[in-house]
Formats: C-alpha cells, sequence, structure tokens
C-alpha cells in the first residue's frame, strides 16, 4: 500500500471474506502505520487496513480518505494535540483501548469518541453507517 513513504508498505489482513482482488487493488484505504512490524498469515505486515463493520461482523467496508487527501498524509483529531506514539505495544494494549471509541456515525464519518477523522481535504468515511471501525 502506497502510504506516502519511499517505497509501499505490505499489508496483510482479513479482508478476503468481505473483498476480491479488484476491489481492493488500487483502492483508497486509510491505514493504521504504527502498529508492530509482524507476521501475519505468515507474511510480514507492516500496518492494519481501517475498516468499518456492522454488529454480527459479516459486512466489511474501507474507512476512506476523501478525494484530494494526499497519500501518506496524517488523520488528525480536533482537540487532540501532539504526535502519536511510535509503536503500539501489543502487550500494552493500546490500540484495543482506542479501538472501543471508534466508529462511523448516521453519515458515515469516521469517528474516535465522536470526533472525526479529519484530513486537509475533509473526513475519512466509511459507506457503513452506525458502525464500528476495526
Amino acid at each position: 500500500i502506497d502510504v506516502g513513504e519511499n517505497k509501499p508498505r505490505q499489508v496483510v489482513s482479513g479482508l478476503r471474506a468481505f473483498k476480491n482482488a479488484e476491489q481492493m487493488t488500487g483502492a483508497r484505504v486509510l491505514c493504521l502505520c504504527n502498529v508492530k512490524k509482524g507476521p501475519l498469515r505468515e507474511q510480514m505486515s507492516e500496518g492494519m487496513v481501517m475498516c468499518a463493520s456492522n454488529e454480527d461482523h459479516t459486512v466489511m467496508d474501507f474507512v476512506q480518505p476523501p478525494e484530494g487527501a494526499v497519500n501518506g498524509e496524517k488523520v488528525s483529531f480536533e482537540g487532540f494535540t501532539g504526535e502519536p506514539v511510535e509503536v503500539l505495544v501489543p502487550k500494552k494494549k493500546m490500540f484495543e483501548q482506542c479501538a472501543e471509541k471508534l466508529s462511523t456515525d448516521a453519515d458515515g464519518v469516521a469517528k474516535y469518541d465522536g470526533v472525526p477523522f479529519m484530513t486537509s481535504k475533509g473526513p475519512c468515511v466509511s459507506t457503513l453507517k452506525n458502525a464500528a471501525i476495526k
């Protein structure tokens, strides 16, 4: 995935049950890049694709940056300042602590604790409304 760095990142996901290769190739997606790199399904994974999911986890779709947002642009949250931690430490369950506050609203806007995921071109969105983000 092109996240605006010198080379693309390899990101391994469990999206095969929800998306085919054609739907994934060239898709604009939001990636969490400060997860710990490590093997997943016998391949090195260097990030996580952010997706919205319905309650029973039978439907899933990408959280997408708006048109015009540059690959690699950091997402911001009004009222939250500072820089993200370099690597989310799995043993400290850092992502899990935040994940319970990730969702989309009635318009499909991705939010953390009610605050939109913002880029310079507007909010990140999903086709799934009132859904959890994982």
